[in-house]
């Protein structure tokens, strides 16, 4: 019978993403699917934090080779046709668009879609020793007090057969087998809109320059909907078709030609060449599952919660699930954290799609507005903090404060991610998020010298200090970004996100450094 630590069930971004962190930490995992993930068109959009969790892992120069600048979050063009007049323009408040271009090492503007995902994350996945194996299906799984037996059957052969796992995954999409199997529903689930998206090959970017620096909507008389480049060259599109005349109410798919002469009306030219790749009947759905976790069994991405594709949030909020879970399960694999690590992903995981959902809700419900400036000024807020600004509080974060946190305030708190600032060190230039890296860090400034001899014995800890020559001799540059005195510290999760923080250095910083780890880790403080 076959062994292993973890299976992900679902080969999309958010499966093969998922997978690949916990190969990354060393957990034997093997991802089955029914079909092959790279068969389709690309579809979503990566952002700047899923870029930062692949740059995390060492895959930075393959994020160079593959990605591209894409439009600005939420800066979008409104035309008669590719070809027609301008109406409107519109992007997020300065404030914002200003923070999303100074928060991250990777440029916001980066991108590369699903496709490029999936690939890259498969490679590596395999070049970890994590296994992949398409045309499986699941059919059944049982859950006991220390494994999951799950029941497999082949596509090809019919042949069923049982590998059995200590954690079972469900990244299986929207209408998820695994979920469905585990009795959790969507209880909240409602449709906001049904559309049809059209994926094709079309030499459009002389035609439509705004595309490498705007999302772009089309509004004529025949069609309303959007193109979007899926490449540097311009050459591949999609097309969220939500509105043409004849429209009926309930899901309707459009023939081949229908969706031709449609595509033809947002370009506004008949003569352009298409190549249409397929298109498909859709519904955008709202939704998060009453539960994310049942025993063994966990579901990440549309498993989960479900949203449409306003806002481009959908796909990264999946791969963050990811990355919140493996390295938690790798902990409690390793014997490093209790059980009841486990018991924090569902609400940090639901504060997170909380905050991506609230996004495309706004956006549906502000679609017909005729000043976009005005609706992405009440959006701004809510869409950084969908994006990456979330706030956790659970039983992995010591929580020091109750006030509410602006997203625009780019202070360490406990529960949120950890305050990207460039540093430099022995002439190269790197970032907070660098020195970190996936471990536990304590993380100290230029007067914390004295947390550097606390004795780390027993802990998987790295103690780091940010020197004055990291900060062009600026002192205060550590303090002000930790909301600490001097020599203050900051206690940051593998995934980047601060666990706690001392606005001092202590009378026994071992004893509070211990206390503080095992506590996030769920375990009991031993002296």
């Amino acid at each position: 019978m076959e062994r292993y630590e973890v299976i992900v069930v679902g080969a999309g971004p958010v499966g093969l993403s998922t997978a690949l962190f916990l190969a990354d930490r060393g957990v034997r995992v093997l991802v089955v699917d029914k079909r092959d993930p790279l068969d389709g068109p690309p579809r979503a959009s990566a952002n700047v934090r899923t870029l930062e969790l692949f740059r995390a892992i060492g895959l930075g120069p393959a994020l160079d080779r593959v990605g591209w600048d894409g439009p600005a979050a939420l800066r979008s063009v409104v035309k008669d046709s590719a070809v027609g007049a301008v109406r409107h323009r519109a992007g997020l408040p300065a404030r914002h668009a200003d923070r999303l271009t100074t928060c991250s090492p990777i440029d916001a503007r980066r991108t590369m879609t699903q496709y490029e995902v999936q690939r890259i994350a498969l490679e590596q996945l395999r070049r970890r020793g994590g296994q992949v194996r398409f045309g499986v299906e699941v059919v059944g799984f049982t859950v006991d007090a220390e494994t999951v037996h799950t029941q497999l059957i082949d596509a090809v052969s019919d042949r069923e057969h049982q590998v059995v796992s200590s954690y079972l995954i469900g990244a299986d999409g929207a209408h998820s087998r695994v979920r469905n199997l585990a009795g959790i529903d969507v209880p909240d689930r409602q449709v906001a809109g049904r559309l049809n998206t059209a994926f094709f090959r079309a030499d459009l970017r002389r035609l439509l320059p705004e595309s490498a620096t705007h999302s772009c909507f089309i509004r004529n008389e025949q069609v309303h909907c959007t193109l979007f480049a899926k490449g540097a060259a311009g050459d591949r599109w999609s097309s969220h078709i939500m509105d043409y005349s004849g429209k009926p109410a309930e899901l309707a798919q459009l023939s081949p030609e229908q969706t031709l002469r449609l595509l033809h009306a947002a370009i506004g030219d008949d003569t352009v060449p298409i190549d249409l790749i397929e298109c498909n009947a859709w519904e955008a759905a709202f939704g998060i599952a009453s539960a994310l976790r049942h025993g063994r069994v966990f579901l990440a991405g549309d498993a989960a919660h479900v949203q449409s594709s306003a806002g481009g949030l959908g796909m990264n909020t999946g791969i963050q699930d990811g990355h919140n879970l493996a390295w938690k399960l790798a902990a409690v694999l390793r014997g490093q954290a209790g059980e009841t690590l486990l018991d924090s992903y569902e609400p940090e995981r639901r504060a997170a799609a909380e905050a991506s959902l609230a996004v495309s809700h706004g956006l549906h419900d502000g679609r017909q507005a005729q000043d976009t400036d005005q609706l992405y000024a009440q959006l701004a807020d809510d869409y950084l903090r969908g994006m990456m600004f979330y706030s956790y509080d659970s039983g992995a974060v010591l929580t020091d404060t109750a006030a509410e946190i602006d997203v625009l305030d780019d202070q360490a708190v406990p529960g949120r991610r950890l305050p990207h600032r460039w540093l430099t060190d022995d002439g190269h230039r790197l970032s907070t998020l660098d020195i970190v890296g996936t471990q536990w860090t304590l993380l100290t400034g230029p007067a914390g010298s004295g947390w550097l001899t606390a004795a780390t014995d027993g802990l998987d800890l790295q103690v780091r200090q940010i020197t004055a020559a990291m900060v062009d001799d600026d002192p205060a540059v550590f303090a002000e970004m930790a909301g600490t005195e001097a020599d203050g510290a900051l206690l940051v999760r593998p995934d980047g996100f601060v666990a706690w923080r001392s606005d001092s250095l202590p009378a026994d910083p071992h004893d509070a450094v211990r206390s503080a780890v095992h506590k996030a880790l769920g375990h009991e403080a031993t002296r």
